[in-house]
């Protein structure tokens, strides 16, 4: 899928291509009418010099081409660049950074905090151990389900 995203973002412009295609063209007649001229031939030598202005003319037209994507294309780098946030998104939760970064952000959640505010009471003031386990419990349904389990 990456392969696909590069190739899709790396594209030259259409306009582009053609003025560089032309371009290489120009500059491979010159090179064969310079050898046409050493051998004396002029036929190869004038064929040579109409492909240089024609090379040209595609180069200056090139210039008027309207370059326009199909509407798929749209869509498709839309999804390669949704594809590519969420690959991010989970590399980025998989390897650990995503804690590192709630914490560094202090993003952490009501709910857990408050929990963890019930446990340092329950640490401090042991008799509230009861209290404080019992309103963990009912916050959350998978520890309240492993409890029981």
């Amino acid at each position: 899928m990456m392969l696909c995203f590069v190739l899709l973002l790396g594209c030259a412009s259409t306009p582009e291509q053609i003025a560089t295609d032309s371009q290489d063209i120009r500059t491979l007649a010159e090179s064969s009418r310079s050898r046409f001229v050493g051998h004396d031939d002029p036929e190869g030598v004038a064929e040579q010099t109409a492909i240089i202005e024609k090379a040209g003319a595609i180069s200056v037209a090139a210039s008027a081409v309207d370059p326009t994507q199909p509407a798929w294309q749209g869509t498709l780098e839309l999804f390669l660049w949704t594809a590519l946030l969420l690959t991010l998104a989970v590399v980025v939760w998989q390897t650990g950074l995503g804690t590192l970064l709630r914490r560094l952000f202090n993003l952490i959640p009501e709910r857990k905090r408050s929990a963890a505010k019930l446990l340092r009471e329950a640490v401090e003031h042991p008799d509230q151990i009861r209290e404080a386990a019992a309103a963990i419990r009912t916050a959350d349904p998978m520890i309240n389900a492993a409890w029981k389990g």
